[in-house]
């Protein structure tokens, strides 16, 4: 009888085990129905305040959710899909309705970004004809508003930002119809050309002796100095972004040209590491005959360097070698010197003068 009583045991613990499962997986479904009733409402709640991507959010958490329970019971999970595509429909619509209200980038940007949502989505199915329509308009708004700005910068004596705009306006015009984009880019090429032939400059390699400088260093540490002060003189400088740069080189009138010389004579104190004497000419040249220049300006290592520090000049102030290192610093030391002395002789730069057509 001990044996029958053991069974007993079992089966007593088997439904034991079995029914605790029982009541865990039930308390386990009603936690995920509450966590499913609360996300619809959320859903529904952002809806009515027109927050339509929350509300898409939390359906789709809905979503993730109802598949937990119902893998066997698919009414309702197609339920809350319809929900969710009724959700993203009208956050679409509301984007569109921002859009049109929006600045032309902005708008531009939404309208792409919708175009590309109803390819993958079908609840957004019949908007690609509005998305379409509504890029081409203001697209063509856009380019068309720029050309006409462009003509007013010209107008008001602003030759930069009316290349600006033309630039802008051919990457805007580039997706249009065809026949509108080239009358468009046509009309911003006319301006353009128009302006380099009158006010285009460029800069030439610096020409001279060089010694720690390269005619690119100069070119670099020039360019965005001179640059500022010729378009505030009325020159339209060239730019390598710009779908006109190339013309730059073959119509603009004026050109800067620079002349270097560079030596290295003398000891920096008792070290073996040579000095650095700098001359520098810049010219405008209109058409081949100069109409400005300034120089020879000259600058040389000063004899207590401000920006070398003190371990540095520990380092180096009793080495009888040259060092190329240190050379360079008293290089850099003299050409610091240099610009400020570039930049002082610029306030006389002239003002272009623009022939008439």
């Amino acid at each position: 009888m001990t044996w029958a009583w053991g069974g007993v045991a079992v089966v007593t613990l088997l439904l034991v085990v079995a029914g605790t499962r029982g009541i865990l997986r039930a308390r386990s479904r009603q936690r995920v129905e509450g966590r499913l009733t609360a996300l619809v409402a959320e859903a529904e709640a952002e809806e009515n305040a027109a927050r339509f991507d929350a509300a898409v959010k939390a359906i789709q958490d809905a979503i993730a959710e109802a598949a937990r329970l119902d893998s066997l019971r698919p009414a309702r999970l197609e339920e809350l899909q319809r929900l969710r595509d009724k959700f993203v429909r009208r956050a679409a619509v509301a984007q569109l309705e921002s859009a049109a209200k929006a600045a032309p980038a902005a708008a531009i940007a939404t309208y792409k970004a919708l175009l590309a949502r109803t390819w993958r989505d079908g609840s957004l199915e019949g908007l690609e004809g509005t998305l379409r329509e509504r890029l081409e308009r203001t697209r063509r708004q856009w380019a068309e508003a720029d050309l006409a700005a462009a003509r007013q910068a010209v107008g008001a004596g602003q030759p930069n930002e009316a290349i600006d705009l033309c630039d802008r306006l051919v990457k805007t015009a580039e997706e249009l119809a065809p026949a509108v984009q080239s009358q468009l880019q046509n009309d911003a090429h006319a301006i353009v050309v128009a302006l380099i032939d009158q006010r285009g400059v460029i800069f030439d390699p610096p020409q001279g002796q060089f010694t720690l400088g390269t005619p690119q260093s100069y070119q670099t540490t020039l360019q965005p100095v001179l640059s500022p002060l010729l378009r505030q003189h009325g020159y339209v400088t060239d730019r390598p972004s710009s779908s006109w740069n190339s013309l730059w080189k073959t119509r603009a009138p004026y050109h800067v040209a620079v002349e270097v010389v560079e030596r290295q004579n003398g000891s920096y104190l008792n070290t073996g590491s040579q000095l650095s004497s700098l001359s520098l000419r810049l010219m405008l040249n209109r058409e081949g005959s100069s109409i400005w220049q300034v120089g020879p300006l000259l600058a040389q290592t000063q004899p207590s360097i401000p920006s070398l520090s003190a371990f540095t000049a520990s380092r180096f102030a009793t080495d009888a070698r040259r060092r190329r290192e240190f050379e360079r610093v008293l290089y850099d030391d003299a050409q610091a010197t240099l610009m400020v002395k570039v930049q002082s002789s610029l306030r006389n730069l002239p003002d272009v003068r623009v022939s008439k057509p």
